[in-house]
């Protein structure tokens, strides 16, 4: 039972018998049983037998010691035991579990015991993504500004009657407070904005970089549940998208901060009417005026009164304001009528001894000591290092090793590779106290750092305190760490062949069925730490581990259309393998760069030139003078020529297309590849059928259909896709019965196998095809089961549907059809 799903019908009454032992016992129990549940799903999503085979008699033998245990402390529990071992009993052999008005389906039976079919999960209900929205701290000593937000309201008033988009740019000096006065305009009107809001920092980064919008728009359609396949490659076209997006979700608020260049911002606008975008800059950007209409307000300087009082509130003065005025002055002075600098001048009256309003007047009054008594990082190590130096050594050892970690979010699973000698309890209890001193907070299934500054603080404690040695063992175990997560989950999402010199993959092999979109979901959760964790290791010198962490992410960036990254991370990971000095490394990392700028595919971005020549490096690599290539060197020659077929026939030269997937074939001459053969089929076939030549297509798309069908591990995704370009070539071959019953096919294999967004595209085509055929019932059936699976996926697709329900039934009132009543 703790091995499964019903585990969650009886963990509540676990807990409640073992709470009869004490509330530590309970607590110890649980978090080592859910540690080790964690674990045991994680393998069984990857398909990980071996991994399963260790951790179930680990989780037998903790449940039967502390069960021992507890019978033997308290003897009158024994009757309450037996009462829930029969209810688990009752589930293993019946599969079902009636506990109020719900019911508890389990697989655990076939699991254990085998010889049935499995018993089918209760489908989960497809719910629409939840509204994202901007959080808004509040601000209690918020001064001023009154004049600036009236005409800020006056105009999106204006804007609102005239049925158009707001967009306001808000410029001022850094500290002045722009994004504390956009912020509060939304606090203001938070009842009225009730649809999605978006937000972004276009400010540089430590390497002074600025974000991509593209990246930025790729976030947001995650945000608003747009599936990756709808989003375009091309950036003009992915921001064009990104406006109909809008336009369907209802009014939209933007929320752009510490702009650079105008030329972020374009992209970035909704657009539609009733949206709002609120732009926030330290530089002045007349562009934004003149090209996207936005109504400019400036920040400045508060008015003494203003800065008076906000040092007084931020100060905790009150009562001696007036014994104060003079010195107030002269720090108001100081700070220049700053908000952000009276705030933190402000922070320190508010923790400093009596004659601390005079100190620091004095010292604002010196321009030699003035920016040392403003210097922020001062300011906030003096605010956290109390909270700090009073954690207990295992809380602040984690403290120390979270300002290692490269992002601020983080699973439990990180934890425990950090400080491998705490055991489960110890680790909880540093979580605990961290989470208590509000320096770490719950975030679904992990934690995340309640600020930056905070987690900037715990890298300094980490350089300040622990001795270099401990500090490159922390940064090894992480980088490990993700290393195997990300190798493990590569090689359960799929079987290509990859450079793998420390035969890591050969022993990550799936031995059972892989639930690929649970592997998705893990790796979707630790999506910033793996991309800063390729950073770190390039960074840190760890070149070797670089390109491999680069190379185990492909396949998540694939599936998830993570076009950004996927380059990003693969050309450091092209200078960590030159850094190695291995060839095929190198060769595989200019395959990976390669196929990324394929798979994107933007004209504008230069990706058909560049995919080519990152393909043609490859060869050059692994061809060698005197013929004799290796396995690993024909295995990598014939995917670059497979991805120069796929850019030949992207660019609508199919017959040159079919001359690379020849030469590709025939490097594979003599190697067991069965993966790579099927493929070629596929790729082949949509070939043909581009040439017209369609007896030639149906031969190899079938063949195609029949080896993936055979593989040792079935890919009935591309089995369906094989069959879907078989029935585009019948069609096209004017065969409408054909393409037909390949399509019930492939809607047969999808309806066990595959993702809605893709049921749906074949549904789709299908009833295009039946409607061709007159069949008008059926077709319909098709448009509307499709238009659900789209809504499902919170595709825009969808519509197409609609239309053609809307088409359909505007050409049957015109023929008079008497066929209303067909649902």
């Amino acid at each position: 039972m703790v091995g499964t799903d019903v585990y969650t019908a009886f963990k509540t009454r676990l807990g409640s018998l073992f709470r009869r032992g004490g509330p530590e016992q309970e607590d110890t129990f649980l978090s080592a049983l859910e540690e080790r549940r964690n674990d045991l799903t994680l393998a069984r999503d990857r398909g990980d037998e071996a991994r399963v085979a260790e951790l179930v008699p680990e989780i037998e033998e903790l449940l039967r010691s502390e069960l021992r245990q507890l019978l033997e402390e308290q003897p009158s529990l024994a009757g309450e035991l037996r009462d829930l071992h029969n209810e688990v009993r009752n589930v293993v052999t019946n599969g079902t579990l009636v506990m109020g008005s719900h019911t508890h389906v389990s697989n655990v039976y076939n699991h254990y015991y085998g010889g049935g079919p499995a018993i089918p999960r209760q489908a989960v209900p497809g719910t629409a993504a939840p509204l994202p929205r901007i959080v808004l701290w509040p601000m209690d000593h918020y001064e001023n500004n009154v004049d600036l937000l009236r005409g800020m309201d006056a105009v999106w008033a204006k804007r609102q009657a005239a049925g158009v988009a707001t967009t306001m740019y808000v410029q001022g000096v850094p500290g002045s407070g722009t994004s504390a006065v956009a912020r509060e305009w939304l606090r203001r009107h938070q009842e009225e904005l009730t649809g999605p809001q978006l937000e972004a920092s276009l400010g540089r980064d430590t390497w002074g970089n600025l974000p991509e919008p593209t990246a930025i728009l790729e976030r947001w359609f995650r945000e608003l549940g747009v599936p990756a396949e709808d989003v375009p490659a091309d950036p003009g076209e992915r921001s064009k998208y990104f406006r109909s997006v809008a336009a369907d979700r209802g009014p939209i608020v933007v929320l752009l901060e510490d702009v650079v260049l105008a030329s972020q911002v374009e992209p970035l606008l909704p657009g539609t009417p009733g949206s709002v975008a609120l732009i926030t800059s330290h530089s002045r950007l007349p562009r934004l005026i003149r090209t996207v209409g936005a109504e400019p307000f400036e920040m400045k300087p508060l008015e003494r009164a203003h800065s008076r009082k906000l040092l007084v509130n931020v100060g905790g003065i009150r009562g001696n304001a007036t014994t104060y005025e003079k010195e107030l002055d002269l720090i108001a002075d100081g700070c220049g009528d700053l908000p952000l600098a009276l705030c933190i001048a402000g922070a320190q009256l508010a923790l400093g001894h009596v004659g601390r309003v005079r100190e620091l007047a004095t010292e604002l009054s010196d321009r030699t000591t003035r920016l040392e008594a403003l210097d922020m990082d001062d300011e906030i190590s003096a605010a956290l290092g109390p909270g700090y130096r009073g954690l207990a050594p295992d809380a602040a050892r984690l403290y120390r090793c979270i300002g290692l970690h490269p992002a601020g979010r983080f699973e439990a699973d990180v934890v425990r590779a950090m400080l491998p000698d705490l055991d489960t309890a110890a680790r909880n209890k540093a979580l605990r106290q961290l989470t208590a001193a509000n320096l770490i907070e719950p975030d679904g299934d992990g934690y995340r750092v309640r600020h930056h500054l905070i987690h900037d603080h715990a890298l300094a404690c980490a350089l300040a305190d622990e001795p270099a040695e401990i500090r490159e063992a922390v940064l090894d175990r992480i980088i490990a760490h993700y290393l195997e997560f990300a190798e493990r989950a590569e090689a359960a999402l799929s079987s290509r062949h990859r450079h793998d010199p420390s035969g890591a993959y050969a022993a990550y092999a799936p031995t059972g069925s892989v639930d690929a979109p649970g592997v998705i979901a893990s790796l979707e959760r630790r999506r910033e730490s793996l991309e800063n964790v390729v950073r770190l290791a390039h960074e840190q010198g760890r070149h070797d581990q670089t390109w491999r962490l680069a190379q185990g992410q492909h396949t998540f960036h694939l599936k998830c259309g993570l076009h950004n990254p996927w380059i990003t991370m693969h050309e450091l990971a092209l200078e960590s393998a030159h850094e190695c000095r291995d060839q095929m490394a190198i060769a595989r990392m200019h395959f990976e760069l390669g196929f990324a700028h394929l798979d994107r595919w933007s004209a504008r971005q230069g990706d058909p030139q560049t995919a080519r020549e990152h393909f043609e490096s490859a060869l050059e690599l692994v061809r060698p003078a005197d013929g004799n290539a290796t396995e690993g060197q024909r295995r990598t020659e014939s995917s670059a020529l497979e991805g120069l077929g796929l850019l030949e026939r992207k660019l609508g030269r199919p017959a040159a297309a079919l001359e690379y997937y020849d030469l590709g074939l025939r490097a594979l001459d003599g190697i067991g590849h069965k993966r790579g053969r099927a493929l070629f089929a596929l790729h082949r076939g949509v070939a043909f059928t581009d040439l017209r030549r369609h007896d030639e297509a149906a031969r190899e798309l079938r063949s195609a259909r029949e080896q993936f069908a055979a593989l040792s591990v079935p890919d009935p995704y591309n089995e369906a896709r094989a069959l879907t370009r078989y029935a585009e070539d019948r069609r096209a071959a004017e065969q409408p019965g054909e393409a037909v019953r390949a399509l019930d096919e492939a809607i047969e294999i999808m309806t066990v196998n595959g993702p809605p967004y893709q049921r749906a595209g074949i549904l789709l085509l299908r009833g295009d095809m039946l409607s061709a055929q007159g069949d008008h019932a059926r077709a319909t059936l098709d448009w509307v089961t499709a238009g659900d699976l789209f809504r499902e996926a919170n595709s825009l697709r969808a519509q197409e549907a609609d239309r053609r329900l809307t088409d359909a039934s505007g050409a049957g009132d015109e023929d008079g059809s008497q066929d209303g009543d067909v649902e």
